[in-house]
């Protein structure tokens, strides 16, 4: 492979094809790392609230609780994206991904070592919140440095690719949760479960956070120092002036996927466990295979975006969330209220969780693609982490929901409303890749 400049990094710098494949590694072990601690209370919780709850609150409640502990960590994560988008536009990717690194791997060993409601009551929830709050702060990080450093240096025609290996590294986290969990499940007392086996998939996320900084130390090469900026101009500033039309429409777009997808990768467990009824067993069962499922889409839906175009396929997959999945969450409540066997309530939860993070890998080199690299970090994870905001409030619209319909069909308004404001705001954007973006070329 030629050496190459990255758009927008100075012409001294130069990437080789070695420097692809590290970069790329990174970006896929910051993927894994993300996700895994993002979703270890939505995996783990459901089944050890026991631990952190007084008996006797509504399956309502129980669900708010927990859904409320997800969404808190979600909340950092804009935070996060201003001051780690903003430093790694300024001094370099690689140092943001170092600091912010110790941050949530610290607290996620923290979270792992608290106490319950026995001992501190209501105290261990509200620790258990500001952990979260603390860590998705930091986790932000990971999103606005390794992810655009490793698609900056790799080769156009290789994104996609690239593009759908990262995108893997989120269901693969999953995988391994559920793997986990349902080895406790299969091998532990109930009490032995609720005092110290919900805590060692938060002991590995620890371990796993302290191999990842390892790893950028030692083996990834930062390569982004950004040429041509006016000396002392802030990235975010910069972002919000001169590009704050682009930062709107993708805004907009994440908006609509998180609401549209939140319910599959969050609310899932919670809805079967708590307000379904059905068995932790099924449950991790459920998230172990569409893990796999959806490693597999990610893949397939990355390649056919670099060939057909990603907007292309983000256009078309937009209404696919919004009449499968939608369908989907409509006949889990059918299903299980009918007696409907496991098998069959667990093949219906499968589809509704697979096909909203099919696009991941698409969605994460669209964005990236959208913004000019003197903002790209900025604009990376401001426009993904803030889209969150609304749909992480979730907890919130279902119970405002449930004023005036079943508390179980309340995802079915969420996913409708996200998958169609995910596809007006993507068909007002630009193609960045296929057949359109070459024809257009070729004119010029």
């Amino acid at each position: 492979m030629a050496e190459i400049a990255p758009p927008g990094v100075s012409p001294a710098t130069v990437i080789t094809e070695a420097d692809e494949r590290r970069s790329a590694r990174g970006a896929v072990f910051s993927m894994f790392v993300d996700s895994f601690d993002v979703y270890l209370p939505a995996l783990v919780l459901p089944a050890a609230m026991a631990y952190f709850m007084p008996p006797g609150l509504s399956p309502a409640i129980r669900a708010t609780f927990t859904t409320l502990l997800f969404t808190i960590g979600l909340l950092g994560r804009p935070i996060g994206s201003v001051i780690f988008g903003n430093l790694s536009d300024r001094i370099g990717r690689k140092p943001v991904t170092m600091l912010s690194g110790w941050g949530f791997t610290i607290a996620t060993l923290v979270m792992g070592l608290l106490p319950g409601y026995s001992a501190w009551g209501f105290g261990a929830i509200a620790v258990f919140a500001v952990l979260r709050l603390i860590g998705g702060i930091f986790l932000a990080g990971g999103y606005a440095a390794p992810i655009p450093l490793a698609l900056e240096q790799a080769r156009p025609a290789r994104r996609g690719r690239i593009g759908g290996l990262i995108g893997i590294a989120a269901p693969g986290s999953v995988l391994v949760v559920n793997l986990l969990l349902l080895g406790e499940l299969n091998a532990l007392p109930h009490s032995g479960f609720l005092s110290w086996g919900w805590r060692l998939p938060f002991f590995l996320g620890f371990v796993i956070g302290v191999v990842y900084l390892w790893h950028y130390r030692h083996v990834v090469e930062d390569s982004s120092v950004i040429a041509g900026r006016p000396k002392g101009r802030q990235p975010v500033v910069e972002l919000f002036t001169t590009h704050r039309k682009l930062i709107l429409g993708v805004f907009l777009f994440t908006c609509g996927y998180w609401f549209a997808t939140q319910m599959s990768v969050s609310f899932m467990p919670t809805l079967l466990l708590q307000v379904l009824d059905q068995s932790p067993k099924l449950s991790t069962t459920v998230e172990i295979i569409s893990a796999l499922g959806t490693m597999v889409m990610i893949v397939v839906l990355s390649l056919i975006g670099q060939r057909i175009g990603r907007r292309a396929l983000l256009v078309r997959w937009a209404l696919v969330m919004t009449f499968a999945v939608g369908g989907a969450f409509t006949l889990l409540p059918v299903a299980a209220k009918a007696g409907a066997p496991a098998w069959l309530i667990g093949l219906i939860a499968v589809a509704a969780k697979v096909l909203p993070s099919a696009p991941l890998g698409v969605i994460l080199v669209y964005l990236n693609e959208r913004f000019p690299a003197s903002v790209r970090a900025s604009g990376y994870g401001i426009g993904y982490m803030f889209g969150l905001i609304l749909p992480g409030l979730y907890t919130f619209w279902l119970l405002g929901l449930s004023s005036f319909m079943p508390y179980a069909y309340t995802p079915v308004v969420l996913i409708v409303f996200g998958g169609l404001l995910m596809f007006f705001a993507v068909r007002r954007g630009p193609e960045t890749n296929g057949p359109a973006v070459e024809r257009e070329e070729e004119a010029r």
